[in-house]
């Protein structure tokens, strides 16, 4: 953004003052989060959305948006974080460059309107507790339909194949991947974790199946059905150039380890196990071996192993 503060780390010799509120210079910071006319406007929003909205640094804006919601309340939220920040911008610009002075009643009336439009555009769909913040923003609701909801269930191998789940996971840019391994009864024969540094997704997601190639071969199955729920993490197998380069190498080696493997995509929720096992993995060192399940994932393994379904919601 073309504020004072970055103009002159540029070289522009300007005279800096913030048309907001005429206190200090302006910088990046003190535009969108310190300025008063801004701090009133993230107060009223975060009323609106009957939250607190974190003003410490702009990285922080995002974290008010709740973990577990509707795909429709997600995106209100983010919407109200976006559209106040550009109504600040077209707030200041049009003082700036108009000397159009913009009240804070009309920012608030700009800023409904423009989360409302985008609260009904949105794709996702509510639940009917979402009803407070939709009222507050004059959005419809999109309410989730039954014939939507997939039901996603782990199934055992016919034997004499063993199945292995695996998933990858990235958080903070640290990535790390984990698996499963069951048999055609679903009884737990094994399971790893391994923190693998810096790597993005689809790496994660592709060291994870190396890992299990080389961990099956090991204890000697041969016949391995690999289930991850990664798409295109799969597809490598059609298409090994989509490997990354670095990994080309042991790639290769892996699949001339001799296990006969059969692949298959099922959705996070069928995979729960694998998930547990790869965020574990951000907690080690290396890669690590669990002969014995570990007790965070007992229940969901027990799920699986009874044949109770999980849902996945549009």
């Amino acid at each position: 953004m073309p504020t004072d503060e970055n103009l002159r780390a540029r070289g522009c010799a300007i005279v800096s003052i913030c048309n907001l509120s005429m206190l200090t210079d302006e910088t990046s910071v003190h535009l969108f989060l310190l300025c008063p006319f801004a701090v009133e406007l993230w107060s009223w929003i975060g009323g609106k959305l009957n939250c607190v909205i974190d003003l410490t640094t702009v990285a922080a804006l995002s974290d008010c948006v709740p973990v577990r919601c509707s795909t429709q309340v997600a995106d209100i939220f983010v919407a109200a974080i976006v559209h106040t920040l550009h109504i600040i911008w077209l707030s200041r610009n049009s003082l700036r460059f108009s000397s159009n002075v913009v009240s804070i009643h009309a920012a608030k009336v700009r800023l409904q309107a423009a989360v409302s439009l985008s609260g009904n555009l949105s794709a996702g769909q509510c639940l009917l507790l979402d009803a407070p913040i939709l009222d507050a923003f004059a959005v419809s609701p999109h309410h989730r339909r039954v014939m939507d909801i997939i039901t996603v269930s782990w199934k055992a191998p016919s034997p004499p194949w063993k199945k292995v789940n695996t998933d990858g996971s990235v958080v903070n840019n640290r990535a790390a991947c984990g698996g499963i391994f069951r048999d055609h009864l679903g009884t737990f024969l094994g399971a790893f974790s391994c923190n693998l540094g810096h790597a993005s997704v689809f790496s994660s997601e592709v060291q994870g199946i190396i890992f299990a190639l080389e961990f099956a071969a090991l204890h000697g199955w041969t016949n391995l059905w690999l289930e991850c729920d990664s798409t295109s993490a799969i597809v490598v197998f059609k298409s090994p150039s989509l490997v990354p380069i670095m990994l080309r190498n042991r790639w290769h080696n892996a699949l001339r380890l001799g296990v006969w493997v059969i692949s298959s995509h099922i959705y996070r929720e069928g995979s729960v196990c694998a998930d547990r096992l790869a965020n574990l993995g951000h907690s080690i060192t290396s890669a690590v071996w669990h002969s014995t399940l570990p007790p965070d994932l007992g229940f969901d393994y027990f799920r699986d192993r009874c044949g109770l379904p999980n849902y996945r919601f549009p």
